[in-house]
């Protein structure tokens, strides 16, 4: 018969008594804080995914607050040129009716301080700004892109913005695309970095030299006209109509009509591709939020305690503890009456 001393009894409640009180603790942690874990060793394998998820999430976010602001910016853009739009077709409007016979030099002279304000509007269209932001600037938005003369002193760079996981889209749409009827389109949305060096490695000399060359091509003569005009752009067609006005010239008004419907396509061409940014963007968003859904769907399963078990188990273990007290009164009664014979 095996002999159990009182030490070997003692320590052995004591530690039933530990952890059963250790026990209804994280219990009580569980149910103050209603999650499954309170610690990453009670699951590394759930706590491993639980903070890729949260990860995903957070990343997510930022996503959101990118394409925000894009939209916000393509919003404006899209603005703007509905309102050169709006100004292109007025002017072709009254371009039509002064081209005809109808009219004499005096009502001509009269319109055509109509067409000079229309050319103040566009230029102010044209430095439009967000904030501190000159919005046709291209990478060049803390000064004016446009001067009085209607020449452009900003450059050809689109900004990007990246709305979810490596997709990248272009937020702007540079004064030159927009403005000169003769600039072609530029659809690429490359990865911001990947000419990264070759910009690095470009010299303010070359930069210079660059700028200067635009210039003369801009100051250029147009061969078979008495006006001398800059770099055919919106500018410059409304200053032409605005000085043949003046001049009652109806034929150099009639040959202006085609490039009135020239620059207007131009205009809707861009907001179409305005729209189709939007619309990429406002698709991801969907996607990024739907994202968010399921993440915090999976967390919660991963994460969140069962409401029902756990305080069932509570009340569980809140019996086990009172039954290792009781045993534990037990065991000190008994040892003094012993003590006391």
């Amino acid at each position: 018969m095996t002999r159990v001393s009182e030490g070997s009894s003692a320590a052995s409640l004591k530690y039933s008594m530990n952890r059963a009180k250790a026990k209804l603790e994280d219990l009580q942690l569980k149910g103050a804080t209603l999650k499954s874990m309170t610690r990453p060793s009670d699951n590394p394998v759930s706590n491993v995914e639980v903070m890729q998820l949260k990860s995903m999430t957070k990343d997510n976010q930022q996503f959101l607050r990118n394409a925000d602001f894009a939209l916000m910016q393509l919003n404006v853009t899209e603005k703007s040129l509905e309102q050169m739009t709006e100004l292109m077709v007025k002017a072709k409007e009254l371009a039509i009716a002064q081209s005809s016979d109808l009219y004499n030099p005096e009502v001509r002279e009269n319109v055509s301080n109509e067409v000079r304000q229309m050319r103040h509007m566009l230029l102010g269209l044209a430095n439009k700004r967000l904030g501190s932001r000159y919005i046709f600037g291209g990478f060049k938005t803390t000064e004016p892109p446009f001067t009085s003369e209607g020449r452009y002193l900003g450059d050809k760079g689109h900004m990007t913005l990246e709305v979810s996981k490596d997709f990248f889209v272009q937020t702007n749409l540079h004064g030159s695309e927009v403005f000169y009827v003769d600039e072609g389109f530029d659809d690429k949305n490359d990865h911001p970095l990947k000419d990264f060096q070759e910009l690095k490695q470009k010299s303010a000399k070359d930069a210079q030299q660059e700028q200067i060359r635009e210039i003369a091509s801009e100051e250029s003569q147009i061969e078979g006209s008495d006006i001398i005009r800059k770099r055919e752009n919106l500018f410059s067609l409304l200053d032409t109509l605005a000085t043949s006005l003046e001049n009652n010239e109806p034929d150099v008004i009639q040959n202006l009509l085609e490039k009135f419907d020239t620059a207007t396509s131009r205009l809707i061409t861009l907001r179409t591709r305005v729209g189709s940014m939007v619309s990429s963007i406002e698709n991801s968003k969907n996607v990024l939020e739907s994202d968010n859904i399921d993440n915090a769907e999976r967390t919660s399963k991963l994460v969140d305690a069962d409401i029902a078990d756990l305080f069932s188990e509570l009340t569980k273990q809140q019996e086990v503890l009172k039954t290792t007290y009781k045993s534990t009164q037990g065991l000190i009664s008994q040892n003094l009456l012993d003590f006391m014979r």
